[in-house]
């Protein structure tokens, strides 16, 4: 007998191809699985490609739609088989072209982070199914006078670190032919921005035709959900990262009555054929107004009383795993972009949510407002702790690698609880990082951290301006009032000066409105 186990992967911002953030896990975790000399596991990677391709094309095309592109088969010593069928929910084709007008409205945007108002009330026909992000007292998350000094802080080093990106893409381009991007923080930082907009400022996907960006991001999510529910799982997984846990978390909390708005006809044909029809309906239809105020827009072909029942879609749903979350941020600055859906007795009682974070990761963190409780009673999500990397930022893209000499790797105790579909067992953490005590100090001295990079890279840009300045310019400048440019408070005080001013304009023009 074999036990088909899915896996749907939700990767992060970034620039990922089709199929390389779920080839690299797969390649990490299958290499996991055959160094567990205790075990003796035997494993095998089956990728389902196709024969035919595009012409001209570079490689074997994989299939994308009803099977999944890869698989790992797996055989333990009682000649037990199990297969760990991975999908992927792709969405990098979605970000904005670059071009100088979304460069300016990046920096536009990032330098005025510190001084947004909260997105509450998206004021939608379904807004009752669902509440706000809050801890366990009920209280929610307010952008206090703490959080703008940090935003402000962070924006200031990612403006002083632009120049010299710059300088070191024409370095690295002229003596070691290494093409350093200038515009990487906007390819990478610029998804974050895209997901909170309350309209799209580009052409963006015709089906979406005048909504907020997101919506194109979420229906791929709520697609990829609907299919994994329709295949012969015996149980079934999310794994999702960075930017990536959000949409996986808007997917599973979307409400009944929008869910089936997300599917073209035919994949809602599938759904009314093969889950239980009786899920199918509302037990109250939507009246005009409410269908008329719905996220996304709600297509001809549906009745007003067609739902997608959460309890059938999520039956076998048994784990949802978020690591270098930025949800706990999106529930300060934009919370209504992130309800919570209040029935959540919808998933069974094996269901598990794994927040996985590395202090260091300054995307990550504890998803505190988020908790709900699932029909086993169990407080939701795990907090785990975890090293992925001990470089500071570095571990963002760090947490799924496999490494041989690390005695407990995320990958491994993850495939173990994918393969053995019991509660997840977490490793032992090592002495130091990332123990409460070390970890409490780190995020008592990361403000200081962040001054100390500001003036790091302040230094580097007063060198880097001198030493490509010519000579004859070098005096003209040195010769301006109040300019010196060896010194490093001269790009710390411009900065400041430069975000205040932006962040001022752009609440007064009020350029921070959003749409769920």
């Amino acid at each position: 007998m074999v036990t088909k186990v899915g896996i749907l992967v939700v990767h992060g911002i970034g620039e990922q191809k089709k199929f390389e953030t779920v080839e690299e896990i797969v390649r990490d975790m299958a290499t996991a699985l055959k160094a567990d000399k205790q075990k003796n596991l035997q494993v095998r990677i089956i990728i389902n490609d196709q024969n035919t391709g595009a012409y001209g094309a570079s490689q074997q095309t994989w299939e994308a739609d009803d099977k999944e592109p890869l698989i790992i088969e797996v055989k333990d010593k009682n000649n037990q088989i199990t297969e760990l069928a991975f999908s992927e929910v792709w969405w990098a084709d979605l970000g904005d072209p670059a071009t100088l007008k979304t460069e300016l409205s990046f920096w536009a945007w990032g330098l005025s982070l510190w001084s947004r108002k909260q997105y509450k009330n998206p004021n939608l026909a379904t807004s009752n199914k669902v509440r706000p992000p809050e801890d366990m007292k009920g209280n929610r998350p307010e952008m206090d006078w703490k959080g703008r000094l940090r935003f402000f802080w962070v924006s200031l080093v990612i403006l002083l670190v632009l120049p010299v990106l710059s300088f070191l893409s024409v370095i690295l381009r002229k003596v070691l032919g290494f093409d350093l991007r200038p515009d990487i923080l906007v390819q990478y930082l610029g998804d974050i921005k895209l997901y909170q907009e309350g309209t799209r400022t580009g052409k963006g996907p015709l089906i979406d035709l005048g909504q907020p960006p997101r919506v194109s991001v979420r229906r791929r999510m709520v697609k990829g959900l609907v299919k994994m529910s329709l295949r012969d799982y015996d149980r079934w997984y999310v794994l999702s990262h960075s930017l990536g846990t959000v949409v996986a978390f808007n997917g599973i909390m979307e409400t009944e009555e929008a869910l089936p708005n997300y599917l073209n006809q035919e994949l809602w044909k599938k759904w009314k054929t093969q889950s239980d029809f009786k899920s199918h309906k509302a037990e109250a239809s939507l009246t005009p107004e409410e269908e008329e105020n719905m996220f996304p827009s709600r297509p001809a072909w549906l009745n007003n009383d067609d739902i997608i029942s959460r309890s059938e879609l999520f039956k076998k749903l048994q784990g949802f795993v978020t690591y270098g979350s930025p949800l706990s941020k999106f529930g300060v600055v934009w919370p209504a972009i992130v309800p919570i859906n209040k029935d959540n007795s919808v998933f069974n009682p094996k269901f598990e949510w794994l927040n996985i974070y590395d202090p260091t990761d300054p995307v990550a963190g504890k998803t505190e407002f988020f908790n709900f409780k699932t029909t086993g009673n169990k407080q939701q999500p795990q907090e785990i702790a975890y090293k992925a990397e001990g470089i500071h930022l570095l571990s963002h893209v760090e947490y799924l690698n496999y490494k041989p000499s690390r005695k407990t790797p995320l990958i491994k105790q993850l495939a173990d609880w994918i393969l053995e579909g019991n509660s997840f067992q977490p490793g032992k953490p090592s002495l130091g990082w990332p123990q409460p005590s070390v970890t409490s100090i780190y995020n008592t001295i990361r403000i200081v951290m962040w001054l100390v990079i500001a003036v790091v890279i302040s230094f580097v840009l007063g060198f880097l301006v001198r030493f490509t300045l010519p000579d004859f310019l070098e005096k003209i400048v040195l010769e301006i009032p109040y300019l010196y440019l060896a010194n490093p408070l001269s790009y710390i005080i411009l900065g400041i000066i430069i975000v205040f001013i932006v962040g001022i304009i752009m609440r007064v023009l009020k350029l921070n409105t959003n749409s769920r």
